[in-house]
């Protein structure tokens, strides 16, 4: 008899191999140990073992919080990196295909600088733009968006269905449907859900102008005071509604191990 397992929500994240760390993590701690070993194993002769532990401490605290800390469900250290990455990168990107040309000199010289509105003075700040590198090359009308050497993705709007309305039967049905299309795949997709505000001002004024014209006074009144209903809980509520779009990827070249 079979019996369910329970998967974890996240599906990315990584084995845990030595106390409930990870190999980056383990990798992070053992590097920053062995470091400071060997730190201490050359300087104990002439360094006292307080002195050490003052400087040690720190390095070893901030390495563990590095390698332990997360936000957003992203370690700290890879958000270290990209830090680095970003203020190390280009500030400022144009779309030229054709190439940077240098700017002028005069929009070098009072170019303002990235921390504030004083112009800067000649020499300090120089505006060196770099190439816009778009993952898009081109998008049709029909939803298929061309990445160029990366090969086509499809963007496709699609329905959710109420799973816990549905019946036993009917909800391995569904499972087991999801689980051949997910056999099936070649590519990698994506299910992206996301939420937007709701504007509902046109449709406040098409039941008010459409109210008058109803065959009884009661459904009059009853449009009516629908229509301020849902202006009034546009003023006091952040009214949501949520898309759901499914991203198909297909490379230029046939997958390997594909029927």
């Amino acid at each position: 008899m079979t019996e369910p397992y329970r998967i974890p929500a996240d599906v990315d994240r990584e084995d845990r191999i030595v106390a409930g760390l990870t190999a980056r993590q383990v990798a992070i701690l053992a590097v920053t140990g062995i470091v400071l070993y060997a730190v201490w194993t050359l300087t104990r002769e002439v360094i006292p073992l307080a002195v050490f532990l003052i400087t040690a401490i720190p390095i070893g605290a901030t390495a563990a919080i590095l390698a332990l800390g997360q936000r957003d469900g992203i370690t700290l250290d890879r958000l270290v990196l990209a830090a680095i990455r970003q203020r190390l990168g280009p500030r400022h990107r144009v779309a030229a295909p054709e190439g940077i040309r240098p700017a002028p000199e005069w929009l070098t010289t009072h170019a303002t600088t990235t921390t504030g509105d004083t112009p800067a003075t000649k020499g300090e700040s120089r505006v060196s733009p770099s190439a816009l590198r778009l993952p898009a090359e081109a998008v049709t009308d029909t939803g298929v968006v061309d990445l160029g050497s990366d090969g086509l993705a499809v963007v496709a709007v699609a329905s959710t269905v109420n799973f816990a309305l549905r019946t036993p039967a009917e909800q391995e049905g569904l499972v087991a449907s999801f689980g051949r299309y997910l056999h099936s795949l070649t590519a990698p997709v994506q299910v992206l859900v996301r939420a937007e505000r709701l504007d509902v001002s046109a449709q406040i004024a098409e039941l008010r102008e459409r109210a008058g014209g109803l065959p009884h006074p009661a459904l009059e009144q009853a449009a009516l005071e629908h229509a301020d209903y849902l202006a009034q809980l546009g003023e006091h509520t952040d009214l949501l509604r949520r898309q759901v779009l499914l991203i198909l990827r297909e490379g230029l070249r046939p997958a390997e191990g594909a029927a």
